[in-house]
């Protein structure tokens, strides 16, 4: 076993407890609940317009952030805060390579519970009379989210010993204040870009439209989502990189 893959397999075990197992796969439950619960208050030619508004909130603006937040800014932040960094460099591995796999591994994480999110929020739309085709513009977009927050999550996780504490703040104020007041920066919002790519990808037959307000100032483009997601985490991932090679990690 190489020792990228031994870092990545390792951080997997440290991320994913079973407090952790637990908790997420609970708030996991969330979305498809408040679907079934709506579902007896109304039609289900209304049930469209439900799935739509629990996509976006709690979603892709809740439970995706605070997923990839947990995960992500753990990655680096446990190490420096165990003092095992110092070890973990020392190894004959470069930098590069430690950056990709705790990268790696927290979007492992993060989009495994996001992706059960999404199936069991679309297995609920099929019971009240949905489609299941709408479940893989869902989990596409819902991947592409995570790779861009924890990209930059961990990144923020070498940054500051409060990781959780400046990314809840990032996610509320700047994402669900700030962008909502200011919609041309609405790029700037990781789950607006992910689901730009989300509705992009909806089957036709779906009122995607209803939901266009939520991505601000973003074009519904899955081209465009994979772009910018692609440039931010390799921008991310760099400037970690060059932080974790000139700083001391003692």
């Amino acid at each position: 076993m190489t020792a990228f893959v031994s870092i990545i397999r390792v951080t997997l075990r440290q991320l994913v407890g079973r407090k952790r197992a637990v908790g997420f796969g609970l708030l996991s439950l969330i979305p498809a609940g408040l679907l079934l619960a709506a579902s007896r208050a109304r039609d289900v030619e209304g049930i469209d317009t439900d799935l739509g508004a629990l996509v976006v909130t709690p979603y892709f603006s809740v439970v995706l952030p605070l997923i990839a937040l947990i995960f992500a800014g753990s990655a680096l932040s446990d190490e420096r805060r165990d003092k095992t960094l110092s070890f973990l460099v020392l190894r004959p591995i470069g930098r590069l390579q430690i950056v990709v796999a705790k990268t790696l591994a927290a979007t492992a994480a993060s989009t495994m519970f996001v992706v059960v999110c999404a199936t069991l929020l679309c297995v609920s739309y099929v019971v009240v009379g949905g489609e299941i085709n709408v479940l893989p513009s869902i989990v596409v977009g819902g991947t592409m989210a995570c790779v861009l927050y924890c990209s930059v999550f961990v990144l923020l996780g070498y940054l500051t010993t409060r990781p959780t504490i400046v990314g809840l703040l990032y996610v509320l104020l700047i994402e669900n204040a700030l962008v909502e007041e200011l919609p041309r920066i609405s790029s700037i919002s990781p789950w607006r870009v992910g689901l730009a790519a989300t509705i992009d990808m909806m089957p036709q037959s779906f009122p995607a439209r209803a939901i266009l307000g939520a991505i601000g100032n973003l074009a519904p483009s899955m081209p465009s989502a994979l772009g910018a997601t692609v440039v931010t985490a390799v921008v991310a991932v760099g400037i970690s990189t060059i932080l974790l090679s000139r700083t001391d990690s003692v």
